[in-house]
Order: structure tokens, then sequence, then C-alpha cells
């Protein structure tokens, strides 16, 4: 059956997965890139010291990484300027892989705009969240909205005008959003 559109579904009573997909891998921009490496062999751990010293507060010496974690374009998601520099880079590439991913599934993002779309990840850990909000007296709001993990679903659906129930629950792995279509 060739893919419906977020209009022809409307109404329907079938359900509807979008099956995109898209990431940010250790040593890999994307998924193509990653599969590459993978079939290159090539190791995508290491020991260097890009994020953190080799063993610090008995981490790992060897660990994987992802490539760069300051790409982001503020203008074209939305965010302003102050934001985005107090913004999780967990939620700067969630919102650019969920992106990919619907682009991904062959549908243009413009199209799901304003469905009853629902947004649904996991997120445990936030560095950032730690770091920009330890001392209360300097925080000036950009970073509870931009590191609050229970906020990453909410962005989504912010920046896509998703009309479907959206949660952050506190556990799991954040780079696991699942945008989900509802008729």
């Amino acid at each position: 059956m060739p893919a419906r559109t977020p209009s022809e579904m409307r109404g329907s009573e079938d359900g509807v997965v979008i099956t995109g997909i898209s990431g940010r891998l250790p040593e890999s921009e994307n998924i193509e890139e990653f599969r590459r490496h993978l079939i290159n062999g090539d190791d995508m751990v290491t020991d260097d010291d890009r994020r953190w010293t080799p063993g610090l507060n008995g981490l790992p010496t060897r660990s994987g990484k992802l490539k760069d974690l300051s790409k982001f374009d503020a203008t074209f998601f939305g965010v302003h300027p102050k934001q985005a520099n107090s913004m999780d880079p967990q939620l700067r590439m969630l919102l650019e892989v969920t992106y990919e991913a619907i682009v991904d599934a062959g549908v243009n993002p413009q199209d799901v705009r304003g469905t009853k779309t629902g947004v649904f990840i996991g997120c445990s850990a936030s560095e950032s969240h730690e770091v920009w909000t330890f001392d209360m007296e300097k925080i000036v709001g950009y970073e509870m909205t931009g590191c609050t993990r229970s906020m990453f679903a909410n962005r989504l659906s912010f920046f896509f005008d998703f009309k479907g129930w959206s949660s952050s629950p506190l556990f799991g792995c954040v780079s696991s959003s699942i945008p989900v279509v509802q008729g």
C-alpha cells in the first residue's frame, strides 16, 4: 500500500506509523556514515579527551563520542540565540534527528503541522542541566526551558505544531524519540 499523506489519514480508523530513522552515533553525523563505519570495521570507540578526560571519576578510558555537539541551526528551529547557547545539546540534536526521521519516512514536515501527533521520548541524565542551573542566582530562564528534560517532548511539539499528547518521562535515553501520528 502506498504511503498516505496526513490529509488522507484524517478521519481514518487505521493506525499510522512513521517509519523514518535518523541519529547521531559515535564518530558518525548520521545513520549512513555509521553504516559505512560498521561495514568498514572502523573502531568508533576512542580514548581521546574530546568530552571527558579518559578515566575521570571512574569513567572508562575508551568511549563512543559524537563528532561535534556545537552545530545547530537555531534560526531554522525557531530558537532564540540566547536560548540556543544554553540549550542542552541533546535537545538540539533531538530536534534535528526528529526532523530528519520525518523526512526519511517520506513525509514533508509541513504536512504534519497541526496534526494530532503525539511525542513520547525517554530521557535521563543531562550534564547541561546540572551545570547551567547550578548557580540559581545566575539563571535567566533560558536554561530552565532548554535543559529541563521534561520539556524536551514539548519543544518538539511546539516546533512541529503537534496537537497530540507530549510526554518526557525521566528514564531511558533521550535519543529515542518516537513521533506518533494519529488520524
